[in-house]
């Protein structure tokens, strides 16, 4: 059985982030999706998460496979939600599990989900019990990873480059 676990990306491994990304873009696009298409996420936001400390490696086996960030301080982009509504349970703290990229050598390894709930227990520890994930109407693979980990569809939200994506939330 593999081992996997996170651990937070130091600021001297950006190029690999970069790296990881930029296969998933390539995923995204060879599958039609239109996500991540436009430069976002780019070197600064990723940058930005690892020096806020938000950004993770998932690791199976001492390998590095995947990479997401974990917001820990809400988001404007979150404020607005439509064609639907927040839970009555949201809380004014909540997690946002973002820009979640797993090495294109080992896709359908189920390994997205696992990276998912790592990050949830992450969340936990740090006292969120509210957690918020985003993806594109159109990345239906996401979207059955996020909703077999037991997130709720609420809506549609604009990301942060005023993109609408199909918004989740689910609560521990």
């Amino acid at each position: 059985m593999p081992i996997t676990y996170l651990r937070k990306v130091h600021a001297d491994e950006i190029e690999l982030v970069v790296e990881i990304i930029e296969e998933a873009k390539s995923v995204l696009r060879g599958r039609g999706v239109d996500l991540w298409q436009d430069g976002y996420p780019d070197q600064a936001t990723l940058q930005d998460d690892i020096q806020r400390q938000i950004a993770y490696f998932l690791i199976k086996d001492e390998e590095i496979v995947g990479v997401a960030a974990l917001e820990d301080q809400g988001e404007s982009s979150y404020d607005q939600i439509y064609d639907g509504q927040w839970s009555p349970k949201s809380k004014d703290r909540y997690a946002i599990i973002h820009r979640v990229a797993v090495c294109q050598g080992h896709q359908g390894e189920g390994l997205a989900s696992i990276f998912i709930q790592h990050l949830m227990t992450i969340a936990a520890s740090l006292n969120f019990k509210d957690i918020r994930i985003d993806t594109h109407f159109d990345n239906l693979a996401m979207r059955h990873i996020i909703e077999k980990n037991g997130f709720q569809q609420c809506g549609t939200i604009d990301n942060a480059v005023h993109k609408p994506c199909v918004a989740f939330q689910r609560f521990l």
